[in-house]
């Protein structure tokens, strides 16, 4: 099934809630075999809450404005944002004063393909959802640094898991996806989207069959399993 009528109607169908997506956000986390399955919901109901809790308190806000008013630099570039094989859409750098977000125009340009089926009215097939599509990014980055301003990390400041046992001793780790899920929930809540912008990510890699359709809906039955 093409993904303009797959997601759509999952979406319509209540079966793309928000702890759904944010569930198939935390099994990406390389310690997610680690997690309780009685933990799982834990993890995503609190980071969905740490970043509908932060968006509150920037309701109606402009992200681009906040970013100004932050003194958080932003650009867009065409350069590959390639990183040992690795793509990266937007990443943001603290090491700069100010921290200056990378938005990499490559990521967004791509995902207009498949951005007008999820976003409905808030997509009208024009350059407009490249913008839009850019405050998500943007909106994404803002989270991370609010965190780094705050110095509260969304996965530190949630339970740990045991990572590793040898004997008597045990080391523990934190969630490191829960962040982003929070990042998503922040974004989808700012910007009043219709869903956790990473199906974006989801229709765009079925689009370019870089993922059966099969198993993105194998995914989303084991996690309404765990949730």
């Amino acid at each position: 099934m093409p993904v303009q009528a797959l997601i759509p109607d999952l979406m319509s169908g209540g079966m793309l809630s928000d702890e759904v997506l944010g569930c198939m956000e935390l099994r990406q986390d390389p310690l997610f075999h680690k997690i309780p399955a009685e933990k799982i919901l834990y993890y995503v109901h609190e980071s969905l809450q740490a970043g509908r809790l932060a968006a509150a308190a920037y309701t109606s806000h402009d992200i681009r404005a906040m970013c100004r008013e932050a003194g958080l630099r932003y650009e867009i570039t065409e350069a590959s944002g390639k990183f040992h094989n690795v793509a990266f859409r937007a990443q943001i750098d603290f090491s700069k004063t100010p921290p200056e977000i990378i938005l990499y125009a490559s990521s967004p340009k791509g995902m207009q393909t498949v951005c007008q089926e999820i976003l409905g009215e808030r997509s009208n097939g024009t350059d407009t959802d490249f913008d839009l599509l850019v405050d998500i990014h943007l909106a994404h980055e803002f989270y991370h640094w609010l965190e780094y301003r705050e110095q509260a990390f969304t996965n530190e400041r949630l339970a740990s898991i045991e990572s590793f046992k040898l004997g008597p001793w045990t080391r523990r780790s934190s969630v490191v996806q829960c962040s982003e899920i929070a990042a998503h929930a922040f974004c989808k809540e700012l910007l009043a989207l219709p869903c956790l912008p990473n199906l974006l990510d989801y229709a765009y890699l079925i689009e370019e069959k870089q993922l059966s359709a099969e198993d993105f809906m194998r995914q989303i039955s084991t996690c309404k399993l765990w949730i």
